[in-house]
């Protein structure tokens, strides 16, 4: 039955996004690249795996662009999903695995790093804050990030963690010499089709897109990044599905949450 409801629930998704009316944009327009011709994109997101869902084809055709330096930032390990309890291991092992599994991915999207922060999963939210907005910012200065992707105010799930990642990558960004912010999201049908099989409470923004892009000749590559994303895939019954979900379209949503 569950099966079945979810079946329903990404035929009326498909359909949502169809209804979209979005403009196509390129996150790149009327960027500046820095002192050496380089444009350097820092995504900003809570979990491995974040940097991939909803956003991957997107930052496949950035990274295509030999301008284009892409620096993934991941703030926790992902070390308290439940697909740790299915594969009876530890919590610390977990995250060992999410963040090969980042590298993993992140391979696949020709990044240029990887830093990962190494909060604990579910635990961004209870992270000093002005801590949390300096470790952000520092990584910003040092690359020196002209476009910053992170979460929408309200995460898309509504997960704390993705709530405390985006609110500092927001405040990071107001600090630093950043040219761009934007936040992934969706179209506001299938926003809120989502949010109905979301565990998370919450009343955070939910960011409404401002531009969209085009994504056909990036799935199979997208689909590799995500699927690097083992644990998830074949461990998490909710990450697994998104991930067959998200497959699902040829479209990337962003909002220009702020520009200099």
């Amino acid at each position: 039955m569950k099966r079945a409801v979810m079946g329903w629930a990404v035929v009326w998704l498909l359909a949502a996004g169809a209804w979209a009316r979005v403009p196509e944009g390129d996150l790149l327009q009327r960027v500046q690249p820095g002192p050496e011709g380089k444009i350097d994109l820092l995504t900003v997101f809570a979990h491995p795996d974040d940097e991939t869902f909803y956003e991957a084809g997107t930052l496949l055709k950035l990274t295509a662009d030999p301008r284009v330096r892409l620096h993934i930032l991941c703030l926790t390990l992902g070390d308290r999903d439940a697909a740790k309890d299915k594969l009876g291991i530890s919590a610390e092992r977990l995250g060992r695995i999410r963040v090969q599994e980042l590298e993993a991915a992140a391979a696949v999207l020709g990044a240029e790093e990887v830093i990962e922060l190494g909060y604990h999963d579910q635990g961004l939210a209870a992270a000093d804050p002005a801590t949390l907005v300096g470790q952000v910012r520092e990584v910003m200065e040092r690359t020196g990030a002209e476009v910053v992707i992170t979460h929408d105010p309200y995460g898309i799930t509504g997960h704390p963690d993705h709530l405390a990642a985006s609110r500092a990558a927001r405040e990071a960004f107001g600090q630093s010499a950043g040219q761009r912010l934007y936040y992934v999201t969706l179209p506001p049908l299938r926003y809120s089709c989502n949010r109905l099989f979301s565990t998370f409470p919450g009343e955070a923004e939910r960011a409404r897109p401002t531009l969209r892009v085009q994504i056909r000749g990036e799935k199979r590559l997208k689909k590799a990044a995500l699927y690097a994303h083992s644990s998830q895939k074949h461990f998490s019954f909710w990450n697994g599905l998104a991930m067959k979900e998200d497959l699902l379209y040829n479209y990337e949503y962003f909002t220009l949450a702020e520009s200099k």
